[in-house]
């Protein structure tokens, strides 16, 4: 999914951080947050580096202790954690699980 075709999309659309474990989904966009500050356009960098690019297909692996940081996914093939603000910068979609 383009946002700059749907700029909708961006409103509607998942993100990592509100997925539950066990979800498969696919990536569509690595959105702006603001927590980074000045740094988020590297943390949108970092990530993309790492795989997570529109269209990949990632799994919820599960979290830290009581649902906190770390989630930990699994992007084509190889296993990251990440805090749940790293989390927050990646718009899903659902392609099997729940939400």
């Amino acid at each position: 999914m383009n946002s700059a075709v749907f700029p909708d999309a961006m409103l509607t659309s998942l993100r990592l951080d509100q997925c539950r474990k066990g979800a498969q989904l696919r990536v569509t966009a690595v959105l702006p947050q603001p927590l980074f500050g000045t740094q988020d356009e590297r943390v949108s960098l970092r990530l993309k580096e790492l795989g997570f690019l529109p269209g990949a297909l990632l799994k919820v692996i599960g979290f830290g202790l009581m649902g906190s940081d770390p989630l930990a996914v699994q992007v084509n093939g190889t296993k990251f954690a990440l805090r749940r603000a790293e989390a927050a910068k990646i718009g899903v979609e659902v392609i099997s699980g729940s939400i």
